[in-house]
Formats: C-alpha cells, structure tokens, sequence
C-alpha cells in the first residue's frame, strides 16, 4: 500500500509540474513580475555579453525551480551576502532572478552593495547608477 501511495503522489506531482511549470502566457507573465524585473529588453540581451558560462536551466539545474538555483548559488556565501542577495532578489540591470545563471556578483555603488547576475551586468550598472539603484528601491 506505501509504494502506491507513493508512486500516486509523485505522479501526481510529476503531472502538476507538467501542466504549471513552463506553460504560463505572456500575459500571465508580465502580472507577475516585479519592479526590478520590469526593465527594458534591451538591458540584457544576448548579444550585448556573453552568457556562456551560465546555466540558463540545463546541466546541475534542469527541473528545479529558480528559488532552488538561488539558494544553491548562495550556499557558499557568508550569512550577510546572503541575506543580503536574497532580500534584493533581482538583479536590477536584467531583472534575472539572483543565482538562476551561477553565483551573482556584488558591487559597490555610491556606498551600496548591488547584487548582479553576471558580470556582463556591471558595466551597465556602472554607467548608470542612479537608473539602476531606483529600481531597488
């Protein structure tokens, strides 16, 4: 009767993730984002720099979601930028999810810590401070 149990429960599972996990609209999508992640396309395209040493979902990171990937990339840091990291919890030049593509960076900015998501991130981020420290607030 346990291995019935079980096997119902993660098929069960197995079916939710199916039909939740990547089958949202856009317009489902765009209720649920955030105003750091609110930024224009343009501030983090491909093209502008190079993302091939993230993980973007593949290798360690395929099916887990992207609290799962922060939290892993965050395991290493101390108490403070961790907490830190995760009380921010976007990176406001690309409005990624911290750590969703490898460990985020931190940056000193007027006196502020900003966590990025890469370091593709910084010189955008440098060049405009005041446009990206108003996202955080």
């Amino acid at each position: 009767m346990t291995s019935k149990l079980l096997l119902s429960v993660a098929l069960g599972l197995g079916l939710f993730l199916a039909v939740s996990g990547c089958n949202s609209t856009e317009s489902e999508t765009s209720q649920t984002t955030t105003p750091a992640a609110d930024t224009d396309s343009s501030d983090h395209s491909e093209m502008e720099h190079d993302h091939s040493g993230h993980d973007h979902g593949d290798g360690d990171h395929a099916g887990k979601t992207d609290m799962e990937k922060m939290t892993e990339a965050l395991a290493s840091f101390s108490e403070e930028d961790r907490k830190s990291a995760m009380k921010q919890h976007f990176c406001p030049v690309s409005g990624e999810m911290l750590g969703t593509m490898g460990e985020p960076e931190k940056v000193e900015v007027h006196g502020q810590n900003v966590w990025i998501c890469c370091d593709g991130c910084k010189d955008k981020l440098l060049a405009e401070p005041d446009k990206y420290l108003a996202k955080l607030k």
